[in-house]
């Protein structure tokens, strides 16, 4: 299981986004005020989680007005 985190430009945006990653079957909490960390149990390696990730964060912020979204490093 890899555990990733995301920055968020907006606060008022992090609980849609925790419960958009609880829909898509991804494990999610929020992690404080601008971050969640979204559990992925189902990529084979970090490197899978990570490109899923950012694939659905680009999915997002286009729903969204193209809000600010940033995959910890």
């Amino acid at each position: 299981m890899t555990t990733l985190t995301v920055h968020l430009e907006r606060p008022d945006l992090v609980d849609d986004l925790v419960d958009s990653f609880h829909e898509s079957g991804c494990a999610a909490h929020r992690s404080g005020p601008r971050s969640c960390t979204i559990e992925h149990a189902s990529a084979a390696s970090e490197h899978e989680a990570r490109a899923e990730v950012v694939f659905f964060l680009r999915a997002w912020q286009a729903r969204h007005g193209f809000a600010r979204a940033l995959l910890a490093p």
